[in-house]
């Protein structure tokens, strides 16, 4: 396993490219929201090799993270990246979030030194020409909620995102501050769309921005075409109160 280091931290990965990309992406990542204290609650779905999760520790040492990874070997990585930088307060789940609690399909470029950026649960945005398959664990989210107070959720699932916050409906007020990344492609659209979503939220009381983005960082250059033959799209939702 190579390492970097980041943050201050040692990042542990096995692609570099991918984490490299991963790195400049969170660099970029907005700061619009300060949590109202010193421990603040964030759950960060889809969190890969555990970027993100240094990232948050690094702004907010004191934060409770709760972390979902449904790649196995991101997953490895992402606890062996918390282990080694022995940091406290993180809790590492090897499974995706979704609308319910069983085993599921899972494609992409699932390998032990794969770009797990893209990988997913909906065949739509994970199962392209050469991908990988395996079966993952599925979590509701909103057993993980619970009546607690959550001052961030991270959602960039790779095309479940509007299953994840139809199921947690009900849960939306206890959220502070939420960042979902929506992935649609022509297909798609019907069950996962940035419109739906965005009203979903406003709906919840939160401020939406909604901004359409795909950064060179978002997945790997080697997708541009397929990116072009289904259409997919990547919009990102900022909500606060």
């Amino acid at each position: 396993m190579q390492r970097m280091k980041f943050r201050g931290y040692k990042l542990l990965f096995e692609n570099r490219s991918a984490a490299e990309s991963m790195v400049r992406q969170i660099d970029e990542f907005p700061s619009f929201f300060t949590p109202e204290h010193d421990r603040p609650l964030i759950i960060d779905c889809g969190a890969n090799i555990g970027v993100s999760v240094l990232e948050w520790k690094t702004r907010w040492p004191g934060a409770e993270i709760v972390c979902f990874e449904p790649d196995p070997f991101a997953f490895k990585i992402l606890q062996a990246n918390i282990d080694v930088n022995d940091i406290p307060s993180v809790r590492c789940i090897n499974a995706a979030v979704s609308d319910c609690d069983e085993t599921v399909p899972f494609y992409g470029d699932v390998s032990a030194r794969g770009d797990a950026r893209g990988n997913s649960i909906d065949p739509a945005w994970g199962q392209r020409e050469g991908t990988a398959q395996t079966r993952v664990k599925c979590k509701r989210l909103s057993s993980y909620i619970g009546d607690r107070d959550v001052s961030f959720l991270k959602l960039d699932i790779e095309g479940a995102e509007q299953r994840v916050l139809s199921e947690i409906a009900g849960q939306l007020d206890r959220v502070a501050a939420i960042y979902v990344e929506v992935h649609e492609t022509d297909d798609s659209n019907v069950y996962n769309s940035a419109d739906q979503i965005e009203q979903l939220l406003c709906d919840a009381g939160f401020h939406v921005e909604a901004e359409s983005r795909f950064d060179e960082h978002a997945l790997p250059a080697h997708l541009d075409a397929w990116k072009q033959s289904v259409g997919a799209r990547q919009v990102q939702l900022l909500g606060w109160r």
